[in-house]
């Protein structure tokens, strides 16, 4: 058997030519920041999170699905995705409908950033996914000549979004009408997409189909969630050191809300990438008082901080500012010291 010694002394030569390795990783594709455990060239990135970058357009890709952000804490990117339409011919091709497939990958839709999103009159869109069972949603949006429209409302009225199921890596998109021509004013698509929710706002222009295909050449941002899926959760995973993914000292396991495996955050006090020796770095608490509020005397401390008033007054610094001891005051509070408990949720 191994011993412990030997094994350590394997681990640092790993970090070692790790570390080494990583000066030569490109770590930014045109405007987007390319983090570990992503990356571009072999030996660059975790089995599974390869990426590519095509330099001539400064894009970044996923297989063949754009990528258009990485957001380490958080375990989520945000990619491109074509919308689907059903129209009439004398605007685009009668009906196109694009199916998303992550099967067999790190990636899941995410089902908290999210909404299943159809915009149109005369407009059923049934959103059709697959977990380990079949299954379906949809968005009505039935209007006449007498409705009104409202920008920023999606309610059923030109525009309809509801919530999607955990754990869904693929989807395809179908749509049922009596027929656009039937609608006596200007509608002539209806349109449907899964889409970032903070991103996609109503307007009653996009009820022509032009202008609401046109607004972001027919795609939309969409969230992915991703996780180290090794098939196991944070009760096995560090007893592997080998492939244990949090790599950092002041990091922390998180099993994955959607799908399978895992996520490392840092801890409580420290901030970076927990997925590198040495990535989670200690926050200076003092440079940040909008955040980590003091209104006495503030010392960094490692992963939290101090704050107390001055000699000669008194008060919870924390709330508010210290006041001088009056003539009544015992002589036993004339110094109060603090730590703030860090919440060591992620960021």
């Amino acid at each position: 058997m191994m011993s412990r010694k030997l094994l350590l002394l394997l681990l640092l030569l790993a970090a070692t030519a790790a570390m080494a390795f990583e000066q030569n990783c490109t770590r930014r594709c045109g405007s987007i920041d390319v983090p570990y455990p992503f990356g571009i060239e072999p030996g660059c990135y975790r089995e599974g999170f390869d990426l590519s970058c095509d330099v001539t357009e400064s894009k970044l890709y996923a297989g063949n699905i754009q990528v258009i952000g990485v957001d380490v804490p958080n375990g989520q990117a945000r990619v491109y995705k074509r919308i689907s339409w059903d129209c009439d011919d004398s605007v685009f091709p009668a009906k196109v409908s694009i199916p998303m497939d992550l099967t067999g990958s790190h990636y899941t839709f995410s089902d908290t950033r999210n909404k299943f999103t159809a915009i149109g009159c005369d407009t059923i869109a049934l959103f059709v996914g697959a977990t380990d069972q079949s299954y379906s949603t949809g968005c009505v949006s039935i209007c006449n000549d007498n409705t009104t429209f409202s920008n920023g409302s999606c309610s059923g009225a030109g525009c309809c979004q509801t919530s999607i199921l955990r754990g869904l890596q693929f989807f395809n998109i179908t749509f049922s009408s009596t027929g656009h021509e039937e609608i006596s004013w200007d509608n002539p698509c209806s349109f449907a997409f899964l889409v970032d929710g903070s991103w996609y706002s109503f307007r009653t222009t996009d009820l022509n189909g032009t202008d609401f295909f046109n607004r972001n050449d027919g795609r939309v941002p969409m969230v992915l969630d991703w996780s180290i899926g090794d098939d196991v959760g944070c009760e096995e995973a560090p007893q592997n050191l080998t492939s244990y993914a949090c790599r950092s000292n002041n990091s922390s396991c998180l099993n994955a809300t959607n799908g399978i495996g895992y996520l490392c955050n840092c801890s409580g006090g420290y901030h970076g990438n927990p997925y590198v020796e040495g990535g989670c770095e200690d926050i200076n608490e003092c440079d940040h008082p909008e955040k980590y509020p003091c209104h006495g005397l503030c010392a960094n401390l490692p992963g939290n901080y101090s704050c107390i008033c001055p000699e000669g007054m008194s008060g919870d610094p924390f709330l508010s500012a210290c006041h001088s001891y009056s003539s009544s005051s015992s002589s036993s509070s004339k110094h109060s010291s603090f730590t703030f408990p860090h919440d060591s949720s992620p960021s």
